[in-house]
């Protein structure tokens, strides 16, 4: 609980007012699907989420998803993450995003390292993708495959991957 309640308070700290509400009600409706001891304070975060996440704010980011620390939110509003991903510490999101699979109702394989970052507007959709750590995801870009750790992803006429440490 003292992890729990650690991540929280980062993530409060490091986000603007509109995606602190956002973090605040994600992070204690997924005290719902850790414990069924703060059962009927966790089952009224759950349907926060519902009704002011993803009603109010357009953001859907179901109570059962595994987010790291420092989850950071930019522009909070419309962005759409599964519920089978699974996603590291210092993650960043920018508006009208989505992080997808293509199957309905079957368990993926969809990880997110630590230390990602999506521009606004940037999907991740299929199934059993992986993204590396240290990944910057471009502006407008759609990633349909697998994402070695230490790259750009980025649009010129097609999707341009490029290591971060090779800057020629």
């Amino acid at each position: 609980m003292r992890e729990f309640i650690n991540t929280l308070m980062y993530d409060i700290k490091i986000n603007s007012f509109k995606s602190k509400i956002i973090i605040l009600i994600f992070r204690m409706a997924t005290l719902h699907s850790m414990t069924k001891l703060l059962y009927p304070i966790s089952l009224s975060f759950v349907i926060l989420n519902r009704l002011i996440n993803e009603c109010f704010f357009g953001v859907e980011i179901p109570y059962h998803l595994k987010i790291g620390k420092g989850f950071k939110i930019w522009h909070g509003n419309s962005f759409i993450i599964n519920r089978g991903c699974i996603i590291g510490e210092n993650f960043t999101i920018r508006q009208f995003c989505t992080l997808g699979s293509n199957k309905r109702g079957v368990d993926i394989d969809f990880r997110v390292g630590n230390n990602v970052s999506m521009g606004a507007h940037s999907c991740i959709i299929g199934d059993n993708i992986n993204i590396g750590d240290n990944v910057s995801i471009g502006v407008g870009v759609i990633v349909l495959n697998d994402i070695p750790p230490n790259s750009y992803v980025f649009t010129e006429n097609k999707n341009i991957i490029k290591d971060k440490r090779n800057n020629s």
